[in-house]
């Protein structure tokens, strides 16, 4: 089960390098996450330094940029800064010739910034390499603002990553743990795969540090393979040793000895051949991790032989650090269980250690070396290599006692001083607030003023122009009405006057005239035709008067369509002019009408009345068809007479409006018909497509 574990956690890594660049972001929000939910379990930790010590054990060195991102040449790195690693472990001197090397290049003109790149670089280093948080803090945003300058992204995120190391651990705040969210988001930003390789370095050093090896493993994984694919070999060594070291924590011995294997590989690989360029500190390094992965009584032999390979890289190289050596050769003589050599090896490591001020690992070697000498039952001299264990360790808690005491007092009076400033600040802010509430009311009171008497004066203009407006239209109304009422009494002269001469006329022919049968039958039919049109007028106009007043009320009953349009033509029938065909088209047999029969009666006499008035010749059809999808019934009056242009075919239904002032007719007629309509919620139209004649069509509702 755990096998099958491990294998869908590598596979979940790999997963997420891969989609690094499209999926980022929740990747970010997972280690977000996790990283919080862990912080707060951080200040709980005060021991575990065993696999702490190892870990600090394998410094991060200074690495050529790789790929896309600018080279830096260790060859082209000027001597004096190259001088400066000898003075590591002498502090004053490495400050004061530190100090001289910025001064000369203070001094000097031109482009300063690869020299000041190297300089804060070298010294950013140091202050990693002595565990000093403080100075890491203050000289990192340099090194990274210069390597951002020169577009060297390895070095921004290796000085970050240095950073973020020694908060892990140290006692820093829970804000400083923050850092490496910060560091993984800028990655993130900035779409760098080294900045990411780091960040999920140091987020498995976090994991480590807790000894939480579980959550550590898939992030030193996805590191590895970052490291590994940019070929940053420097720093893939000691992630892979850390990763080495967890296995055996977890006693996963055999993947453990795999991974060494793999590593040996590549540092064997980096002596023969220049596709793997590893420092010989890195290749040290990974001869003496055979120390961590070999040590069961069984593998001296195994132990033997890495060791004679690190002799033989020590006698090529003399310069080197010597502590892989003190570390393997300590391991060795314990396996073979040579005490005397032990004590001497771990005297060396804990020399070099306190000469490096490397106070995490020279606790870790007291203790190991008191645990020797209680396995020899030297048991005065382990007490007191323990008391110098516990004085160590309490000399290191009053320090960050101690410096966590300044930092709150220093805080305190910062927060006072900001105190007393906010306060005098907040005097007179409160003063320039009464003076400016002040002068905001009174310019609120001028705005309120000035706000009201332009509404009131726009009110008046409004006021103005709408009696103005009125006075206009009722103007008009008169003139209208003035005009109307002229142009009926002169259409009244006329239209009333003609058929009352007609028949005064003829009635005294018929009183006063012997006339024979046939011709007083004509004058008879004549002076009824006369006395029917003059009905009709006045029948008009009593009719509009009454709908004005609204004084009818409206009853509804039921009409058999076929025998109200028979009745129709009979009444019509008189009207027809000789040359005309006066006839009707039913749609069926019969259809029954819900609806006022004496309005829809008046329409349709007065269209009928209508056509048959402008037909001389051809034909006048009276047709209906009912549409039950829409509810309406259609009565079309259709003739041949002289038309209406389309322009007029809404004129046409004005009172008084006539088409040809020379045909008889008050010109109420088709108005009459409309206001009807509108009564019973019907329409009366002109259908302009109709071309050989006028086709007007009666739209009734069906209830």
């Amino acid at each position: 089960m755990k096998a099958k574990k491990r294998e869908i956690l590598k596979k979940v890594s790999l997963f997420y390098i891969r989609t690094y660049t499209n999926t980022g972001k929740f990747l970010y929000i997972c280690i977000s996450k996790k990283i919080s939910k862990i912080a707060g379990q951080y200040f709980a930790m005060r021991n575990g330094l065993y696999l702490i010590m190892i870990l600090c054990t394998f410094l991060l060195s200074t690495q050529t940029k790789a790929q896309k991102e600018v080279k830096f040449n260790k060859d082209s790195i000027p001597p004096a800064f190259s001088k400066l690693k000898t003075y590591y472990n002498q502090p004053e001197v490495y400050l004061s010739h530190w100090e001289k090397i910025k001064k000369d290049i203070d001094n000097k003109k031109g482009d300063k910034t690869t020299d000041l790149f190297y300089l804060y670089k070298d010294r950013n280093y140091f202050h990693y390499n002595h565990g000093d948080l403080d100075s890491l803090k203050k000289y990192t945003p340099i090194i990274k603002d210069l390597s951002l300058r020169l577009h060297n992204k390895a070095e921004y995120y290796k000085n970050w990553s240095f950073l973020c190391e020694q908060i892990i651990y140290s006692n820093a705040s829970k804000e400083d743990m923050e850092e490496m969210d910060k560091m993984y988001n800028d990655a993130l930003k900035r779409k760098s795969e080294i900045g990411l390789a780091f960040s999920l370095n140091e987020i498995a050093n976090f994991y480590g540090a807790n000894k939480n090896y579980a959550k550590a493993l898939p992030y030193i994984t996805q590191a590895m393979q970052l490291f590994e694919k940019l070929k940053f070999w420097d720093e893939y060594t000691p992630l892979c040793s850390n990763y080495i070291v967890i296995l055996t924590s977890t006693n996963k011995y055999q993947e453990a000895q795999n991974a060494f294997y793999h590593l040996d590989s590549l540092a064997n690989l980096s002596l023969t051949s220049p596709s793997v360029n590893m420092s010989i500190a890195r290749i040290l390094m990974i001869k003496d991790m055979a120390s961590v992965v070999f040590t069961e009584p069984q593998d001296t032999v195994i132990l033997r032989k890495y060791l004679a390979d690190i002799e033989d890289l020590y006698r090529k190289s003399p310069h080197e650090n010597r502590i892989y050596l003190y570390n393997t050769k300590e391991k060795y003589a314990k396996l073979k269980g040579d005490i005397d050599t032990l004590l001497a090896y771990q005297d060396s490591s804990a020399e070099h250690y306190r000469k490096s001020r490397n106070v995490i690992n020279l606790k870790r070697m007291y203790n190991n070396k008191a645990s020797a000498l209680h396995r020899a039952h030297r048991y005065d001299e382990a007490y007191l290599m323990l008391r110098k264990y516990v004085s160590l360790s309490d000399s290191l808690y009053k320090n960050d006692t101690q410096k966590q005491l300044n930092e709150l007092s220093t805080r305190y009076n910062m927060n006072k001083l900001e105190l007393e400033a906010k306060n005098i600040s907040l005097k007179a802010r409160n003063i320039q607030f009464l003076y400016a509430c002040a002068l905001i009311v009174v310019l609120i009171t001028t705005l309120i003023i000035g706000i009201q008497f332009y509404r009131h004066k726009l009110k008046n203009n409004r006021l103005l122009r709408k009696q103005a407006q009125e006075l206009q239209q009722a103007n008009e109304k008169a003139q209208q009405a003035q005009i109307m009422k002229t142009a009926f009494i002169q259409n009244m002269n006329h239209e009333v006057r003609t058929p009352l001469n007609a028949i005064v006329g003829f009635s005294e022919c018929l009183a006063e005239i012997p006339l024979s049968k046939a011709e007083t039958k004509e004058i008879s039919a004549t002076i009824k035709k006369n006395s029917d049109n003059l009905l009709k007028i006045i029948s008009d106009m009593i009719s509009i008067a009454n709908i004005d007043s609204g004084d009818q009320t409206l009853t509804y009953q039921e009409i058999p369509v076929n025998e109200l349009v028979n009745k129709l033509l009979q009444e019509m029938k008189e009207y027809a002019q000789a040359k005309v065909k006066f006839y009707y088209t039913p749609c069926q047999t019969d259809y029954i009408l819900s609806s006022n029969e004496d309005i829809v009666h008046q329409i349709l006499i007065n269209l009928l009345h209508n056509a048959l008035k402008f037909t001389s010749s051809g034909e006048v059809e009276l047709s209906y068809e009912v549409d039950n999808k829409n509810y309406k019934l259609y009565f079309h009056v259709r003739d041949t007479g002289i038309g209406v242009k389309s322009e007029l075919k809404e004129k046409i239904f004005s009172r008084f409006y006539k088409v040809d002032s020379f045909v008889p007719g008050a010109g109420l007629g088709l108005s009459l018909c409309r206001i009807l309509a509108e009564r019973i919620e019907a329409r009366v139209y002109l259908d302009d497509t109709y071309q050989n004649g006028c086709l007007f069509t009666f739209e009734h509702p069906l209830k």
